[in-house]
């Protein structure tokens, strides 16, 4: 058997490749020239096929079945007879619905109608690739790829865009490559088997986001085509990781003024020689342009290091993806999903070669135009007959425009526009749990190999420190020179969520979501700085106005500490602390200077408005800084020698010689001294509470360190109230309530309920049983009460349903009344209001007249039913002898 084709000119998966076997290039480090990059395997096991598959083939070999089986395969024919499965089996399942082994008169008559179509199409088109119209499912029984997508909506708040479907995805399924990557796969299972299997090929996980997009109201399709080897393979470690965090800070500038100024200066006349502005320009554009050309050089090389070995095939792998039309949820212009990936691309990405034909879940359109200048020149109008070949004639309802046909009638409309449609889908419903889905990857973790970047998620409760992401950047492509390092922590105790450790100026960042006791919101610390004290380099930023002190930053250092303030009564921003190095007598550092800056108080003068503290506690001086007056370019200062208290017995002596100052003012008076003795009793005195501070401060900030590393070191994840799988607690109390309701409900089976028990606890007390004999008067008592009750009881009942019937009755009636009196003045919309409450009365008051007749024809028979009770009680059995008695004689 032989098949002859022409390459075509026009299809690029029609032109013959260069089979010519070329050296692979080998990526090097840029920065190690020595070292080579260990490439992984890309190809597997898989059965690659010569390019000339879809050329003449001469076969030598005699024709037998199994030949014209792979003949069938590789043209794509469909089978026109259908085997009887009764008991089919695929890996370990075997109960299967019926509609997966069998199909309906309308799933044959659509297969025999593609096949017709085939036929037509490869007429008229020799030279293109076999369409994708059929493919055998699980149970080995071909099924029309139409019905193989199943619309679902799922019901978790991220899976309403498709962002968060295409991330679902990616992430819950392993990729399957084709085993034989130029033709159609040889079986395409149902997207609920892929969701069982947790794995699929790139046509299977296409249905399956195909699936989830309808439901969830995008116009997605299933696209079939070529692609380049590294989509085809998911090969991603020369892609760009699509998911590394931002950093750089977004500074958003004030608007300029929409209206100049009235008045403004003249700016002063610019004296600067042009001529020597060009040639600095010039020597600069000169520099730039070797520094660019550098450069170019540079960013060439690395291309063609990191260009991928040559592919023998390139242009003829068969994938499979996806397409969204503009139109619904938004959408205004088409793009391409990777269902691998769940990355986004653009129409004129360089990775997609060819598109062969687009379906969905109610038509299959094949593309007549030319791929050649990319799949963005492409025209995505479906409904163009001289772009897309449909296999169903009509389009889909909501697509159809129906020109001189009476839409008012809508049995014409819809007998005019009949035709066959896709029938309704075999496939399960593609609903999963929401353990399924909070598990969502193989195996609760997946690691992606991207360039330069190792990429790893894990499911929430997986791993004992909580983490659920973390991307790894190295410096070369062997991956063994960190940079940095980003990871992402979920439902931790002590509210962390991201940590950035930045391998270069070996930086850890830590960040925390509010919460905390503390209220820290980040923590950043060298990564040899002491784990438990205060003595590192190290920086905590503080949620301040959730704190009473106000504290906004921590900066910690080997001999510095500062401390930022923000919005506090006492206008105190800034402390700053500078300790003396430790020596053999010292072992521990001692406090040098303290440093603490006020804001501006606008109720005093500045000239008494304090700026700086300065206390020199080595030199047991103070010096106190003033705030600028306005129009002053000097300030007032002051400076006190403290005098010493264990000569003056602990009592502030004041010495005029031990103090100076500086009065900004030259028209100033001078302070008068005892304004200086008592600032200077007060500055003492704030020196000592401000030292205590410290010192309390440097505690509190060791036992935060200690605390913090118990919190790396045993990590707790909180578990949420509801969870009643993860939270023993409640798991218990749950079980135990359980036990509680079910012990209950079993003691109040094997009870007896006995009508009487109320009137003999009234007559007798609680602890009286059916067993205790009483007298014939006492039953009459009895007796008498509990039907007396009971005919009360249902008197009552029979007046409550009355009254209701007679307020509804009377209510509809005046609102006929009413209708009946201003029906030619009504508006449309009161009127349909009218109409809306009038049924809804109707309705009302036929239930409760259907309720009253219902009651009294029951009302006789439930009271013949306690009078048989009541004549067969053990406790009323003299009664009833005697009453029999009376009666007979």
């Amino acid at each position: 058997m032989s098949a002859t084709k022409v390459p075509s000119e026009t299809h690029p998966s029609e032109r013959k490749p260069d089979v010519d076997q070329l050296d692979p290039v080998i990526e090097v480090n840029e920065n190690v020239g020595s070292e080579l990059f260990d490439r992984p395997h890309e190809e597997g096991e898989f059965e690659e096929i010569e390019p000339l598959i879809f050329g003449q083939k001469n076969i030598t070999e005699p024709l037998s079945l199994e030949a014209l089986d792979n003949a069938i395969y590789e043209l794509g024919v469909v089978n026109l007879c259908w085997p009887d499965l009764t008991e089919p089996v695929f890996e370990t399942r075997s109960c299967f619905p019926k509609s997966y082994y069998t199909n309906t008169n309308k799933e044959r008559l659509l297969l025999a109608y593609a096949e017709n179509f085939r036929r037509q199409f490869h007429f008229h088109y020799k030279f293109r690739k076999p369409l994708f119209l059929q493919a055998p499912n699980e149970c080995g029984l071909q099924k029309m790829v139409c019905s193989s997508i199943r619309p679902t909506k799922l019901c978790f708040a991220e899976t309403n865009t498709w962002q968060g479907l295409s991330s679902l995805v990616s992430d819950y399924f392993d990729f399957e490559p084709l085993r034989k990557p130029m033709l159609h796969p040889e079986r395409l299972m149902s997207p609920f088997t892929a969701i069982v299997r947790r794995s699929g090929n790139p046509f299977e996980l296409a249905h399956v986001l195909v699936s989830w997009l309808i439901g969830a109201g995008y116009d997605a399709y299933v696209v079939v085509g070529c692609a380049k080897r590294d989509v085809c393979l998911a090969i991603r470690y020369r892609t760009i990781c699509p998911e590394l965090p931002n950093e750089n800070e977004v500074i958003e500038e004030p608007p300029p003024p929409t209206e100049e100024p009235r008045y403004r200066l003249v700016p002063l006349p610019d004296l600067t020689s042009k001529y020597c502005k060009e040639m600095d320009q010039k020597e600069q554009d000169r520099k730039q342009r070797e520094l660019d050309k550098i450069e170019n050089a540079r960013l060439r090389r690395i291309e063609e290091l990191e260009r991928p070995p040559p592919d023998d095939v390139d242009g003829w792998r068969t994938h499979a993806w996806v397409i969204i039309l503009p139109g619904f949820k938004g959408i205004e212009a088409p793009f391409f999903i990777e269902p691998s990936d769940g990355t986004a691309y653009p129409l004129n990405a360089p990775q997609y070669q060819h598109l062969d034909s687009v379906y969905n879940h109610e038509n299959y359109y094949v593309n007549l135009q030319s791929c050649d200048e990319g799949l963005g020149s492409i025209n995505y109008e479906l409904s163009d007959l001289s772009c897309w070949e449909h296999l169903l004639a009509g389009e889909p309802f909501h697509r159809r425009q129906l020109v001189g046909i009476d839409l008012a009638e809508k049995k014409t409309a819809v007998d005019t526009e009949k035709h066959l449609d896709v029938p309704a889908s075999w496939v399960e419903k593609l609903d999963i749990t929401a353990d399924e889905f909070e598990q969502r990857y193989p195996g609760s973790h997946k690691i992606i190999h991207y360039k330069k970047v190792l990429l790893e998620k894990f499911s929430p409760y997986s791993e004992r420190d909580g983490v659920i992401k973390r991307i790894k950047i190295f410096e070369d492509y062997a991956l063994n020179v960190p940079l940095f390092t980003y990871e992402w922590y979920k439902h931790r105790v002590d509210k962390m969520e991201t940590v950035r450790i930045d391998h270069i100026k070996k930086e850890i960042r830590e960040t925390f979501s509010v919460g905390r006791r503390d209220h820290l919101i980040k923590h950043t610390y060298a990564i040899d700085a002491p784990t438990t004290s205060v003595e590192g380099e190290r920086t905590l930023e503080f949620n301040y106005y959730a704190r009473l002190d106000h504290l906004n930053k921590l900066i910690c250092t080997r001999l510095t500490f500062q401390e930022y303030y923000t919005n506090r009564n006492d206008r105190l921003e800034c402390r700053y602390i500078t300790y003396t190095e430790a020596t053999k007598t010292e072992p521990k550092r001692q406090v040098k200077d303290i440093v603490e800056t006020f804001s501006r108080n606008t109720h005093i003068p500045a000239k008494n408005d304090i700026w700086k503290k300065i206390f020199h506690v080595q030199e047991n001086t103070i010096e106190l800084l003033y705030h600028y007056a306005y129009n002053f370019v000097t300030n007032n200062t002051r400076m006190f020698i403290k005098p010493n208290l264990a000569e003056t017995g602990g009592k502030i002596l004041f010495y005029p010689d031990k103090t100076s100052g500086y009065i900004a003012d030259p028209c100033g008076n001078q302070p008068r001294p005892l304004d200086v003795y008592y600032a200077l009793c007060d500055n003492m005195e704030y020196e000592n509470m401000s030292r205590k501070h410290i010192r309390d401060r440097e505690t509190d900030i060791n036992d935060y360190l200690k605390l913090r590393l118990r919190e790396l070191t045993e990590p707790i994840l909180f578990v949420a109230l509801f969870d009643t799988e993860r939270n023993v607690a409640a798991k218990k109390g749950w079980k135990e309530q359980v036990t509680q309701k079910a012990a209950v409900t079993e003691r109040e089976t094997e009870a007896e309920i006995d009508p009487l028990a109320p009137y003999l606890a009234r007559m007798f007390g609680s602890g009286f049983g059916t067993s205790s004999p009483i007298t014939v008067k006492e039953a009459t008592f009895v007796r008498e009460q509990c039907i007396n009750d009971f005919r009360a009881k249902q008197l009552a009942r029979q007046n409550l349903v009355q009254e209701r019937f007679d307020k509804l009755n009377t209510e509809y009636k005046n609102k006929r009344l009413w209708y009946l009196a201003n029906q030619f003045i009504l508006s449309p919309e009161k009127e349909s209001a009218y109409f809306v409450t009038s049924a809804e009365l109707a309705f009302q008051v036929h239930t409760l007249e259907v309720r009253l007749t219902r009651h009294k024809d029951l009302s006789a028979q439930r009271f013949k039913v306690l009078e048989d009770y009541l004549a067969k009680h053990p406790l009323l059995k003299e009664f009833n002898r005697l009453r029999h008695y009376y009666r007979m004689k």
